[in-house]
């Protein structure tokens, strides 16, 4: 009677670390080898593993090896038909271990890439977990009892996600349904909260936290292989486009860049990594997003040129009308050119979002705004006494590849064109010199006469 209780004991403490008869790496390691060998043989997968506690090592096989490429090239694919085969056909039947160690193994490896058995597995272990008896359960399995209709969904990450509550952080949030750390069920959690988060949030409000959150997360890469900044910066701009008519709030606007990059950027590369999601139609609403920032940041510059000159009441007027160009829809694309002895003007957050270009020489340390508009009208105006610079032409601005361009130096002469070569030249003049302009203007396409 000695010898079969020691025996029965030797069976059921198999594959414990510490004591057992032996170890469970030493028994996984041979369990691997035969099943490899067999199918390597021809042997179906059920003849490749068969043998003793065969559920519990192959689901410990998985678990273990789903995670590493090479291993998955030999691995049959986690497929209905596999975790059939390891879960059967009955999953209120399951024992408590192997229902325990499929759930390590579903938090481990999420997603239909190491999952294909994915819809299968969460109805199993979402029938599973209710199926088990409540009393007998100790409190891990409890919460995941208690909550098996989120955990264990197709979009268990964003179910879960919609319980996070103001002031929790990611982690917090997982800890509370007793995700582990290390598996992609928490990695799709962390991009599930941002983004969903980013999907509420009120029309043009700003999120401290939540933007420090995208920043600080912009480069993980997501199931779509979009780095999660590129998804944040395509939310923004889909809701500017369904719920702002198009048009990016301005406390949402520098976000474009900071999530991702400047549209704009000529590098091909980053603005594949950044931008590839987009249509022209949606990285134009991303444009006119920063170019309305490069007024802004030109008209206070403008302001500072002319306040105490004997020209400061042409502030006004020369602000509403670059203002309103960008209202009435003519203005497609505006580049900064700031004069390098007047950088200091700038603040931080505006250097890093528009990444002007710099101009140095000229008699007044002009700083400049080119404008690319619509009826291939291109506009330069300036600081100070500068006057209003118009070329029409798809090819007619005076500064070869500038919208091609990256940030760089220019001499204030590559945009103070005479008025000999100028289509349209217009000064500030007293009187109505914006009816002037738009007289100009209206030749070459509609609607340039409601400027005025």
């Amino acid at each position: 009677m000695l010898q079969r209780a020691v025996s029965r004991i030797g069976k059921m403490t198999e594959g414990w670390e510490g004591d057992g008869t032996a170890s469970f790496t030493g028994l996984l390691d041979d369990f691997r080898v035969r099943m490899r060998l067999g199918l390597q043989e021809g042997k179906s997968f059920e003849e490749s593993s068969n043998g003793r506690r065969r559920e519990w090592m192959l689901l410990s096989l998985y678990l273990n090896d789903l995670g590493d490429e090479g291993s998955r090239e030999w691995l049959p694919p986690l497929d209905k038909n596999v975790v059939v085969s390891v879960l059967g056909e009955d999953p209120g039947k399951l024992k408590r271990h192997i229902r325990r160690l499929a759930t390590q193994l579903y938090f481990t490896h999420y997603g239909r890439e190491r999952l294909p058995c994915l819809e299968s597995m969460c109805w199993m272990l979402e029938l599973a977990w209710r199926s088990a008896p409540h009393e007998k359960l100790d409190p891990i399995s409890k919460i995941w009892a208690e909550n098996a209709q989120i955990l264990f969904a197709i979009d268990a990450p964003d179910k879960v996600a919609e319980k996070w509550k103001p002031g929790m952080s990611v982690h917090e949030l997982a800890d509370t349904f007793q995700i582990h750390q290390g598996g992609l069920f928490r990695e799709r959690l962390i991009e599930s909260l941002i983004l969903s988060r980013l999907k509420r949030l009120p029309l043009a409000n700003n999120d401290l936290e939540l933007n420090d959150l995208v920043i600080s997360e912009k480069e993980r890469k997501l199931n779509s292989t979009l780095p999660l900044g590129a998804a944040a910066a395509q939310i923004l701009v889909h809701r500017s486009q369904n719920e702002n008519a198009s048009m990016v709030p301005e406390n949402w606007s520098e976000q474009l860049v900071t999530y991702a990059c400047d549209p704009r950027v000529p590098n091909s590369e980053m603005q594949q990594r950044w931008w590839g999601w987009a249509t022209s139609s949606e990285k134009d609403v991303a444009i006119r997003a920063l170019s309305k920032l490069s007024l802004q940041a030109f008209i206070k510059l403008l302001e500072q040129s002319l306040r105490g000159t004997n020209a400061e009441h042409q502030f006004p007027e020369r602000s509403r009308m670059l203002l309103n160009l960008f209202k009435i829809g003519k203005v497609i694309d505006a580049r900064l050119i700031v004069h390098r002895d007047l950088n200091y003007q700038l603040d931080a957050r505006t250097k890093n979002v528009l990444h002007p270009s710099w101009v140095g020489g000229g008699p007044q340390h002009t700083s400049f705004i080119c404008l690319r508009c619509t009826d291939d009208v291109f506009l330069i105006e300036g600081t100070h006494s500068f006057a209003l610079r118009g070329f029409v032409g798809p090819n007619s601005f005076p500064v070869n590849g500038f919208w091609n361009s990256a940030p760089k130096g220019y001499h204030d002469s590559d945009f103070r064109v005479t008025k000999a070569k100028c289509p349209i030249y217009q000064r500030h003049h007293t009187g109505d010199w914006v009816w002037d302009f738009v007289y100009k203007l209206e030749k070459y396409g509609p609607n340039w006469r409601r400027l005025s």
